[in-house]
């Protein structure tokens, strides 16, 4: 649940049989740099975009697959095995548009950072039923983190984990795929126990902007994202940092 001015949603827990951890590891090539590079001018950009249903599909492009084939790079479920599949997709919702994934997980279950990266902003002073805006993420509520995972695919990337009930990092904290970021809950604009999880392309606040061709900045769809990297969330479970 949680977009600018969210409809709260439905978030009980779903079951799924666990998969196997996954990892991606690749290496992005000078020559595949380089056509990725002309992919881009071509608006082959950042295959999650599409999912913004802005740019058109990329699947099987040298675009994507450069997008796919970042510094290497290990990528994580943010919720544990077995977390079912999502109880609120990205997408329009009512009279708004969600921007995140929601997954319906119990107050407690540890949140996992997604890849790589470093802590650029926390909230952690929220409670149940508070709908101001967090300091970590305007036009979100409830204590969360956005963490920034530098460029991927020739994109600035950041990600967000929202609603938690308790915070385990702070500013400048630098952070592996599956390091532990916080405990999932029930904080701000809520109706039950879940993670409200986002990736922003190429913004850290993107205002509740979800991404465009023309801005190539804002909200992403963020489980297909993860999907693309070789990562089930909800069914696979966290890597070991």
């Amino acid at each position: 649940m949680s977009s600018a001015i969210p409809t709260p949603s439905t978030t009980t827990p779903t079951t799924a049989t666990p998969a196997p951890t996954r990892r991606r590891r690749t290496l992005l090539t000078a020559a595949v740099g380089t056509a990725a590079g002309i992919g881009l001018l071509a608006g082959g950009l950042s295959p999650a975009a599409a999912h913004a249903a802005q740019a058109p599909a990329a699947s099987g492009t040298v675009a994507e697959q450069s997008a796919e084939q970042s510094a290497e790079r290990s990528y994580s479920s943010p919720v544990p095995a077995g977390s079912g599949a999502p109880t609120s997709v990205f997408g329009p919702r009512g009279d708004s548009f969600h921007l995140g994934t929601d997954y319906g997980v119990a107050t407690g279950t540890p949140i996992t950072a997604v890849t790589d990266g470093e802590v650029l902003r926390v909230e952690t002073g929220k409670t149940v039923g508070d709908t101001s805006p967090s300091s970590a993420l305007k036009h979100h509520t409830g204590n969360g983190v956005v963490v920034k995972h530098g460029e991927i695919g020739g994109d600035e990337m950041y990600s967000y984990y929202g609603h938690l009930s308790a915070v385990d990092v702070k500013p400048g904290d630098k952070v592996k795929a599956g390091s532990v970021v916080g405990k999932a809950g029930n904080t701000g604009n809520s109706t039950g126990p879940h993670l409200h999880f986002g990736v922003m392309v190429n913004s850290d606040e993107p205002n509740g902007a979800k991404w465009t061709s023309a801005t190539n900045t804002g909200f992403i769809d963020p489980h297909d994202w993860l999907k693309r990297k070789g990562v089930n969330a909800g069914s696979d479970a966290p890597v070991t940092p």
